[in-house]
């Protein structure tokens, strides 16, 4: 109830302004058409009827023009046809003028001859500059809505990047793996350093990468081999990943964590033992298709909280395209991302 109040308000209030400055306009119409005639300024209380009149057909035909766009926005859309809205617009309001002295002016108003020509002229040019600025006001509109439709969209990808960027940097992550390099210490120090360094390049991804929307998919495999590696050393030969993207697909783009993203969940809700092995695959279909599918072991945790981190990448997915993240849970858990090609991205 309160906002159809609002809205009947807002409706009274804009065609309060178009009265008032449909009733200046017909003051300063006649005014000029005196000026022109006589070369002096009426009287008002002279020209009183005249000024009523004037003022009365302004209004008449400012409230019927603003109909006519209206109506005329619903049937063709400024944004997908501009110059056909322009000059449609146009056209209707002119010949609705120039009817409404044929018909009207003349029998109700009883404005002829030179005045009535002039008022014509007038009107013409009116409406003329009136759809120019409506056009450019609705430009302007649309630009400002796509602009904050813009900047909302790129907070709400931020959003979702700062989410994944969470469950990369986080506390729990961190001391796994200063545990996973105190122990190598006293085992193997090659591997520790190696796994020093790897650890180093999940880091410098992650932090790198942290605002960019989306990666080549080359780097991503190249950080997914790297996150690997520290789980290798955790699960030994247990876990297995195997990765065989042709290379002609390894230039398109991927939002950033993806891959580490279902490669960290499949470990994350499997037991990973010697009797229960966790191979992880990373394919294509047609350079069409990622595919990542895992086999299934004992889970260790609920499979729902695996939903969060799929809801993320089908939103980061659909700012880039309509075509959907598939998921089926068979007898292995596959994910289906779609190939974001350069061009297409950029458009």
């Amino acid at each position: 109830m309160f906002i159809s109040t609002f809205s009947r308000q807002q409706s009274m209030r804009k065609y309060l302004l178009l009265v008032i400055g449909c009733t200046a306009l017909g003051i300063v119409l006649l005014t000029f058409i005196h000026y022109s005639e006589t070369g002096a300024v009426p009287s008002l209380k002279e020209e009183l009827e005249k000024y009523l009149i004037v003022v009365l057909m302004t209004t008449m035909l400012g409230v019927i023009v603003s109909q006519i766009d209206r109506l005329l926005d619903t049937l063709i859309h400024w944004k997908n046809n501009f110059l056909l809205r322009f000059i449609s617009g146009l056209a209707i309001n002119i010949s609705i003028v120039i009817a409404f002295f044929a018909f009207i002016g003349k029998n109700i108003f009883e404005i002829r001859g030179q005045a009535s020509i002039k008022l014509v002229i007038l009107y013409i040019i009116i409406i003329f500059i009136y759809e120019i600025f409506y056009g450019l006001f609705f430009s302007y509109r649309y630009y400002a809505v796509t602009q904050a439709e813009q900047l909302r969209s790129e907070r709400w990808q931020l959003e979702l990047q700062f989410e994944s960027l969470k469950s990369q940097i986080s506390p729990h992550y961190l001391f796994n793996c200063l545990n996973t390099v105190s122990s190598l210490l006293y085992k193997d120090t090659r591997i520790a350093e190696e796994f020093i360094r790897r650890m180093a390049d999940t880091f410098r991804y992650v932090l790198t990468h942290q605002t960019q929307k989306l990666v080549p998919l080359q780097d991503e495999l190249e950080f997914v081999k790297s996150y690997y590696f520290l789980l290798q050393v955790r699960y030994e030969y247990h876990l297995q990943l195997e990765i065989n993207i042709p290379q002609n697909i390894l230039n398109s783009m991927i939002p950033p964590m993806t891959l580490q993203l279902l490669v960290e969940n499949a470990v994350k809700h499997n037991n990973i033992s010697k009797d229960q092995p966790l191979l992880v695959y990373i394919s294509a279909i047609d350079n069409t298709k990622i595919i990542i599918y895992n086999t299934k072991t004992t889970s260790l945790k609920p499979v729902t909280s695996f939903r969060v981190g799929l809801e993320n990448i089908h939103k980061r997915y659909s700012f880039f395209t309509d075509e959907k993240v598939i998921v089926r849970d068979d007898e292995k858990f596959l994910v289906q991302l779609p190939v974001l090609k350069k061009k297409i991205v950029t458009e």
